[in-house]
């Protein structure tokens, strides 16, 4: 939008349109009133003073009185009806537009009530900044309203497909037990729990990714960022040790930062397990901190697969997966990212990811404010 100067910013909202119209309308109205005054009521009394002759007494200087009165009461009167239809019409001119404009709101509003969220406002000629400003509002809370929908439709078919598995898997393992196909060993018994591990961890985490858009989640407090890394290396270096991958921390980070010490382990823990998930044996994942006066951002970078560019926007979607059979296997649910995208949200911080592509590993960066934020 082009630079307005004051004068043009003012003419340009329907608030200065409004003004200036009113302003309009009662300068219209006096000049009205003053040429029909001006131009009726001498011809009126001129028009008397022909009829009726000179002036030679009281009583003809009082007729005439009279009759200059009734005169200018008269031009006031068609003054005024003048003055009222140009008003009405200065009026209309102003209130077309606006009520046409809003007509059309009230009906698309209507229709996104109805559920029809494609439905868009359409900012006419003439109707000032504010309604135009309206209308794109209406126009953005309605684009989120269908984004809200379709979140809401894929999560349900997402969440569906996700519980199908291991129920399906349940119920085979149940039925093949009572057949007598399968024993109750140590194996069967094994299979069933980590199925019944999946639906609990699926469900704590919908739980999870809830409480934390919700802000209900987080409590934070000073913390020190090489706490923080330690606390996360050590809880899972028995499996990077199990799996062969190296897991170091670089250099010798520390510096305050406002978070929930638990809730940041939760992210980071989920973080490492995803790089351990994607790295080879002989791969390496490496923590790392930058501390600044703004804050703290953490990085777990892996020498693992990648990610494609197509797929990085939507790495921390629900259920999004970049590979879903591998993850199924592997018993990720694919709500760890958006869980810990919305802790990091929670705490006024961000979540981020970058690769440079297939097998050139990735990076993830948990950003979060300072102590004194």
């Amino acid at each position: 939008m082009p630079r307005l100067r004051p004068g043009e910013r003012f003419t340009r909202t329907f608030y200065g349109r409004l003004l200036l119209g009113q302003l309009a309308v009662g300068a219209v109205l006096l000049a009205t009133v003053a040429a029909v005054v001006g131009l009726v009521g001498p011809g009126l009394f001129e028009r008397y003073l022909v009829e009726n002759g000179p002036l030679a007494s009281t009583d003809e200087l009082a007729s005439a009185e009279s009759a200059f009165a009734r005169a200018l009461w008269l031009s006031l009167g068609v003054a005024v009806v003048v003055a009222a239809a140009v008003a009405l019409v200065i009026g209309l001119a102003l209130v077309r537009p606006l009520r046409r404009q809003l007509r059309e709101l009230s009906v698309v509003a209507r229709d996104v009530a109805a559920g029809d969220y494609g439905r868009r406002v359409e900012p006419g000629p003439g109707v000032g900044d504010e309604v135009a400003l309206l209308a794109s509002s209406f126009n953005e809370m309605a684009a989120r309203l269908a984004e809200a929908e379709e979140t809401r439709r894929q999560l349900l078919t997402d969440l569906a497909h996700e519980l199908r598995t291991p129920i399906a898997s349940l119920a085979v393992t149940v039925e093949a037990l009572s057949d007598g196909v399968l024993m109750a060993d140590r194996d069967t018994l094994a299979s069933l729990t980590e199925q019944a591990g999946r639906l609990t961890r699926l469900a704590g985490d919908l739980r999870d990714v809830s409480d934390a858009q919700g802000g209900l989640l987080v409590h934070p407090e000073s913390c020190d960022v090489a706490v923080l890394l330690e606390r996360a290396r050590a809880a899972a270096a028995e499996e990077f040790v199990r799996k062969g991958v190296t897991l170091t921390i670089a250099g010798t980070p520390s510096g305050p930062v406002r978070a929930d010490a638990q809730r940041v382990g939760q992210v980071l823990a989920n973080l490492l397990s995803n790089a351990l998930r994607h790295t080879p044996a002989g791969g390496r994942v490496e923590l790392a901190a930058q501390i600044g006066t703004a804050g703290a951002a953490i990085t777990v970078a892996d020498t693992g697969d990648g990610i494609e560019a197509e797929h990085l926007p939507h790495v921390f979607d629900r259920f999004y997966r970049t590979d879903a059979a591998r993850s199924r296997d592997a018993g990720g649910t694919g709500i760890g990212l958006a869980v810990g995208a919305a802790i990091a949200e929670a705490h006024g911080g961000r979540l981020l990811a970058a690769s440079e592509g297939p097998g050139l590993g990735s990076v993830f960066t948990l950003v979060l404010p300072s102590a004194a934020g």
